[in-house]
């Protein structure tokens, strides 16, 4: 073999990928150089297609998604690369457009397991961090609302308004739970609470909500209800207020100028332990085209892209009120012509109210929480919360309880005062800085004090994910109750616990 020969060789070796066959025998430096310069244009064609590369995804990072990445004739390991990338791409474009699609997607991405679970991890911390940040402010909100709203000196103005910020925030809650857990509410694991409430009230707050509105737009805005409807009914009244307050915005928003609508809630029968009410939302509105009914309770769905710029909406109101309804074991219908109008009949069932059990005068003329005399001594609390504003909220409702109260900021305090104090039971926050509520309850739980190490916990958090709540048992935590949370459950839940240890101090 002649030195020129072996430069070939060895040549070829370096870079086999280029050289899928020899250009030449290698006999003269006219061969060689005819090689190199095959070689140094491969090289540069992959350094030009490299930086394409690099600036395409780097556009990506600042939310250019959707550009597919240049695929050449050289068909080597950069073009496989940019077809594996464009085919991620397609993929994500089905997710925005299709839930089925994303469905599809999370099956291929659990046969990827590292990347699944890099994924999950992402998911679950952003949702926490999303849970914690919203929901903290809001149980400032309602927490506070709620004792004002106890407060029995207060104006009946006053009490309105703070029914309707009440009853908004109530309703925000509700929204903000169904977007941070979709899979939840697909599932339909929703978690539905019977208490009786005032119907004809919570119908009157509602419209109140839209008043502004309705009288800016001058629409005849007519509410009937019938005589036969019980004026309290036992069920889920945040649930009852999402669905009329999404049937009451569409048709306040689709009506045009000097329009009409009509909400009617009538007794359609009962059975032994169940009244049927029969509640219908009437517009006349731009209406809804035939070839559309059907879909119009598919997620992220409106009758055109010009109805989502015009009106607005996410396209989700719908699609949540019907998997509600469908949990309360009801009904949704939908009539429309287009041009002529929109109604809509929902169909539910409300069990009957026990009246032998019940104040109804006091649900009426509910405005404060009557709580039971401790007879046994004052429960001593242990809260560890880092929000200043909560930490108010929380130490005022355990004082109206009659529980002594002491407050740290910080797992680490938790732990320190645990050791140091007498408590009958500790209200832990998750998330908080220097050590969060899960180490905390660990340290405690491994305490070798048995009376220190078995003190019962409560998990008190905005965060709302599944896997917080797994958590929480996984370490030990007692009880779990989310932020915003409503005190006469706060008040149980410790009454429970502390008399189920025996050991109150």
């Amino acid at each position: 073999m002649t030195k020129l020969e072996e430069i070939l060789v060895l040549v070829r070796s370096i870079n086999e990928d280029e050289f899928q066959e020899q250009l030449t025998n290698g006999n003269s430096l006219e061969d060689v150089h005819k090689e190199l310069l095959f070689l140094a244009e491969k090289m540069e064609s992959k350094k030009k297609r490299t930086n394409v590369i690099i600036e395409h995804i780097s556009n990506c990072y600042a939310g250019d998604f959707f550009n597919y990445l240049p695929i050449s004739d050289a068909q080597d390991e950069l073009d496989v690369f940019c077809m594996g990338f464009n085919t991620y791409i397609e993929e994500l474009k089905e997710v925005m457009v299709s839930k089925n699609s994303l469905e599809t997607i999370n099956k291929k991405l659990v046969e990827e397991k590292e990347r699944s679970e890099q994924l999950a991890m992402a998911r679950d911390e952003f949702l926490s961090s999303m849970s914690h940040e919203i929901r903290t402010p809001l149980n400032g909100i309602l927490g506070f609302t709620d004792l004002l709203l106890k407060n029995t000196s207060l104006d009946d103005e006053s009490k309105k308004q703070l029914d309707y910020i009440k009853i908004s925030g109530d309703i925000l809650l509700v929204i903000i739970n169904d977007i941070l857990d979709l899979a939840k509410i697909e599932s339909g694991q929703i978690t539905l609470y019977e208490k009786p409430f005032d119907l004809s009230k919570l119908t009157q707050l509602i419209y109140d909500t839209f008043s502004s509105k309705i009288q800016v737009k001058e629409i005849d805005f007519k509410i009937s209800i019938d005589k036969k409807v019980p004026i309290i009914l036992n069920g889920d009244s945040i649930r009852v207020s999402q669905i009329l307050f999404n049937l009451i915005s569409n048709a306040v928003k689709f009506t045009p100028i000097k329009g009409k609508i009509r909400l009617k809630i009538k007794f359609d029968n009962e059975t032994e332990d169940f009244h049927h009410i029969k509640v219908t939302v009437k517009d006349s509105g731009i209406g809804i085209p035939s070839d559309k009914l059907d879909t119009i309770f598919d997620p992220f769905i409106q009758v055109s892209n010009d109805t989502a710029r015009k009106y607005g909406g996410t396209g989700l109101g719908l699609t949540i009120i019907k998997k509600i309804i469908n949990i309360m074991n009801g009904e949704i219908q939908v009539k429309s012509k287009l041009d002529r109008g929109t109604k809509f009949i929902v169909n539910l069932a409300f069990r009957k109210v026990n009246s032998n059990s019940v104040d109804l005068k006091s649900i009426v003329n509910k405005n404060r929480l009557d709580v039971p005399v401790n007879t046994v001594g004052r429960i001593k609390v242990l809260l560890a919360e880092d929000n200043r504003i909560n930490q108010v909220l929380i130490e005022k409702v355990l004082s109206k309880f009659d529980f002594d109260c002491v407050t740290v900021d910080n797992g680490n305090l938790a732990v320190e005062a645990h050791i140091h104090g007498e408590f009958d039971i500790i209200l832990m926050d998750i998330m908080m800085p220097i050590m969060d509520g899960y180490t905390a309850t660990s340290i405690i739980r491994n305490l070798e004090d048995k009376t220190k190490k078995d003190i019962p916990i409560v998990a008190l958090t905005a965060v709302v994910t599944g896997s917080v709540v797994e958590s929480c048992s996984s370490v030990g935590i007692d009880k779990y109750l989310s932020k915003p949370f409503e005190s006469e459950e706060l008040y149980n839940v410790i009454n429970e616990l502390v008399h189920k240890s025996g050991n109150i101090n």
